[in-house]
């Protein structure tokens, strides 16, 4: 008798754990965080806005100045690229599709680190560009792209 209480009490606590597993487990989808080195050749007439692009602190093209890299935005969210530029830096944010400028940077000074943030309503290709205008020979950006929350 006390052998089958045991076991009976034992399925009752083993079903208890198992159905308080998933709210120990901690949050999903959270932000995704990485780095990237940009280097590109000095050129200061590389913030002319484009005739092609219309805007833009960075030529679309890959000309002389100017680094890309491309990244797949998961899905609804946010993200935000920070340039840890010491010298005259400035960067974009382009959809990969057609180029237009979701978002870009050029600081007022020279030295100012250059920073850009773009919401998201689906997944879509970017490009994230920067452009070395009189600045070090290569900088490094950081990311972080947060989930819109359900």
């Amino acid at each position: 008798m006390r052998t089958r209480t045991a076991l009976a009490a034992a399925a009752v606590l083993l079903a208890a754990a198992g159905s308080m597993t998933p709210a120990l487990a901690g949050p999903t989808g959270g932000a995704t965080k990485g780095s990237w080195t940009f280097t590109a050749t000095p050129n200061p007439t590389g913030d002319t806005p484009s005739q092609a692009g219309g805007t833009g602190k960075c030529a679309p093209a890959g000309g002389v100045g100017r680094a890309t890299q491309e990244f797949t935005v998961p899905g609804p969210g946010t993200l935000d690229v920070a340039l840890n530029n010491k010298a005259d830096w400035s960067g974009d944010i382009r959809t990969k599709s057609d180029g237009e400028v979701l978002s870009d940077s050029d600081g007022s000074g020279p030295t100012d680190a250059e920073a850009m943030s773009a919401n998201f309503k689906k997944k879509t290709v970017v490009i994230v560009g920067a452009c070395n205008l009189e600045g070090e020979p290569s900088v490094t950006a950081t990311y972080v792209f947060t989930p819109k929350k359900k």
